[in-house]
């Protein structure tokens, strides 16, 4: 008795891998960029974002360029389509400085083609970056406080400068030559004066000090390395009464170079700033970010490499993660 045989086939459900149209296929736009919310006021809260679509998954990139500012911000991805998922934007700033109220040029690329699409929107607000998970130490607007005190070498210059700020209006200029010492000049920023007086949480893996500063990025002729190098010192008032003492109280330290043109956010968590300076009687060799009572910024150079700058601006804790993100 012959037995019938029954052939079957199994057929993969899925496809592994990327498609051939998202590897070789050609890029069509099938709905150009489209801007939702081009009059935006983000200083009530207000976003914008983008619509596009595409023929095939693709990297492409948003450039969002102030016409007034200068100010930059990128917003990158990988897919067909671009939504409000994929593309909100709060007015924030990946390059300073900050956006203002002004019109600004957006521009959608794509990577490994060579199409480019044009739009442009409108800032009615400038985005407010001070909110209840900040703690402002000093941003200038309303001149320099004379209660932030320091030192800058005869012939160095500390000035409160008006136009071409990384926030608002007003800057504080930092330079000189001092063939004598490192030092060009520093400044205490003490937390009785700080613009927000909110005591920071005591969590210093959760906050993040926050600096605009503008470098010209000179070169030492002697050693051949950036001229300008910048240091923050925290001090930290562990009793409570009002005062630091080097004795019995920790303090801890931070340096970077200073080797680069413009504007730039520097960024550090509390939790990773070096603890250089121990008091040898005392102290409790915690970070205690709540118990900061003076924040001093310090520019330094090579007395033998000539001119250093370092100019400041909006000097902010954030809470959480760094201001710009």
């Amino acid at each position: 008795m012959a037995l019938p045989f029954i052939f079957t086939s199994c057929e993969k459900d899925k496809i592994e891998g990327p498609s051939l149209n998202n590897l070789y296929g050609e890029l069509s736009i099938l709905e150009s960029l489209n801007v939702v919310g081009d009059g935006a006021d983000f200083s009530v809260g207000e976003n914008i974002y983008f619509t596009a679509s595409f023929s095939k998954q693709v990297d492409w990139q948003i450039k969002i360029k102030g016409l007034n500012s200068g100010s930059v911000k990128i917003i990158y991805g990988k897919s067909d389509v671009i939504n409000q998922s994929n593309s909100t934007w709060d007015g924030g700033s990946t390059q300073l400085p900050f956006f203002i109220a002004e019109d600004c040029e957006v521009e959608l690329t794509f990577d490994m083609h060579d199409d480019t699409i044009y739009k442009q929107l409108n800032i009615k607000g400038e985005k407010e970056y001070n909110d209840e998970s900040t703690v402002l130490i000093a941003d200038f607007e309303n001149g320099f406080n004379p209660n932030f005190t320091g030192f800058f070498q005869a012939g160095c210059t500390k000035a409160l400068t008006i136009g071409g700020a990384g926030q608002g209006i007003n800057f504080l200029q930092q330079f000189g030559t001092c063939d004598w010492d490192w030092l060009i000049g520093y400044i205490d920023y003490y937390s009785n004066f700080w613009y927000d007086q909110q005591e920071l949480l005591n969590d210093p893996s959760q906050v993040y000090f926050n600096i605009m500063i503008n470098g010209d990025s000179t070169i030492s002729q002697v050693s051949n390395v950036p001229n300008s190098l910048f240091k923050l010192e925290f001090y930290e008032d562990e009793n409570g009464d009002g005062y630091y003492d080097a004795n019995t109280e920790d303090r801890y330290d931070y340096e970077f170079d200073v080797d680069w043109n413009g504007w730039r956010m520097v960024s550090v968590c509390y939790n990773d700033v070096e603890k250089l300076v121990l008091a040898s009687s005392g102290g409790n060799a915690v970070r205690n970010p709540s118990k900061i009572s003076n924040v001093r910024t310090l520019l330094l150079a090579n007395p033998e490499s000539g001119f250093a700058k370092a100019d400041v601006d909006f000097l902010i804790w954030s809470i959480g993660k760094p201001l710009l993100n």
